[in-house]
């Protein structure tokens, strides 16, 4: 399968304050985008986000593709 696309995950929808939440060995995680970022892995550019996680009080690397934006107003509610 022939693959386009130069960068993983070029097709950003994040921006610095955006509330997401995304899944680490079965937990569910939750926290603020500082800033979205290419890096280059396996070749290729990889679209990454630097979040602030709100249980731990602790800075994570992930990738966008694994994000879910929060809804602003509604914390449970998952937007896309």
């Amino acid at each position: 399968m022939k693959i386009n696309s130069t960068s993983f995950g070029e097709r950003c929808v994040f921006e610095a304050g955006d509330l997401v939440s995304w899944t680490y060995k079965r937990k569910r995680l939750s926290g603020v985008v500082e800033k979205v970022y290419f890096s280059q892995m396996g070749g290729r550019k990889v679209a990454l986000a630097a979040v602030f996680e709100f249980s731990e009080s602790k800075k994570h690397d992930v990738i966008t593709l694994n994000l879910k934006k929060l809804h602003k107003t509604v914390v449970n509610e998952v937007e896309n």
